[in-house]
């Protein structure tokens, strides 16, 4: 009888602990995204650019583990020898398969001193649960730039996530 217990405790924690981890790597997983501004592109106009990536779902293989999934953090990273100031607006958009858009974060009336990383605003109103755990996630960088660029910008965008463990 001992026994039984004893094996029915580790096996509840071995299954508890492998959720925890996989909540644990979801909630700290970066998603990034790359985007190309190209030299000569037009400024006070609103441009976008599309990146496709790879869902939560198969980042890790385990989102039927998580719920409420939601952007806790983002960041706009440009290369160093370029200023984030550039921009004069930024909005970032999550879609499954191209479809059901949503806005994630954003950020207006961007400093010409920025610097070449920006934290974004995010929206977390939205669960993200069913673009995450769709099909293949498209990420859309909808932008205003101040000035047009003498040279081509690679620009970098990251999303970091927080979910919450479904109880088995």
């Amino acid at each position: 009888m001992k026994n039984l217990f004893l094996s029915a405790v580790v096996a509840t924690a071995t299954l508890a602990s492998c959720s925890t981890v996989s909540t644990i790597m979801q909630n700290t997983f970066p998603y990034n995204a790359n985007f190309l501004l190209t030299s000569g592109s037009p400024s006070n106009t609103q441009l976008s650019a599309v990146s496709v990536a790879t869902s939560i779902n198969q980042i890790s293989g385990v989102s039927a583990n998580v719920k409420d999934i939601r952007v806790s953090t983002a960041t706009l990273t440009v290369p160093n020898t370029t200023n984030t100031g550039i921009f004069k607006s930024v909005r970032i958009y999550l879609s499954s398969n191209g479809s059901n858009e949503v806005l994630v974060a954003s950020r207006d009336n961007i400093s010409d001193t920025s610097g070449s990383t920006l934290s974004l605003d995010v929206n977390n109103s939205n669960t993200l649960d069913n673009v995450m755990k769709g099909g293949n996630v498209q990420q859309r960088l909808v932008y205003v730039l101040k000035q047009s660029p003498t040279s081509d910008i690679s620009v970098r965008t990251s999303l970091n996530f927080s979910s919450v463990p479904i109880s088995q």
